[in-house]
């Protein structure tokens, strides 16, 4: 019986992989396996390319450490970016699904009082993403 049902097992298992991979990915977004010192560069570049996307000016962008919470390291960031309020969700997420688990921890909305139309606002965030401390 067992050497009957090999090929099915086979069969689930690299369906199995498939999920764990897929899993991963959504909780690591694309920094799975990133490694540290390739980190910041990785995450300012994702940040830029996704404001671009969305309409959406990145005005700073401050990398930080957080904690270690249980087994999870936290890579905090403090974003400023400057655009419409549709875009700028549309921005946040965006976010999540090209870097994984993210939480935004603080944010503040203001009108831009550089913009003359009014229709732009600046966030301020508090993003911070976890990475597993094996990982970092």
């Amino acid at each position: 019986e067992v050497t009957s049902r090999g090929d099915d097992l086979e069969q689930e298992m690299s369906v199995l992989r498939t999920s764990v991979d897929r899993l991963d990915h959504e909780l690591h977004g694309d920094m799975v396996n990133t490694p540290e010192n390739e980190m910041e560069s990785f995450i300012l570049g994702r940040l830029q390319t996704i404001s671009w996307r969305n309409n959406v000016e990145l005005l700073r962008v401050t990398p930080g450490h957080g904690n270690t919470v249980r087994v999870f390291e936290e890579v905090l960031f403090e974003v400023i970016v400057s655009g419409g309020y549709f875009d700028i969700f549309n921005w946040l997420q965006a976010l999540d699904d090209e870097l994984g688990f993210v939480v935004v921890k603080r944010f503040s909305l203001q009108p831009d009082g550089g913009n003359k139309t009014g229709e732009r606002l600046k966030a301020n965030f508090t993003i911070v993403s976890y990475r597993e401390v094996s990982d970092a």
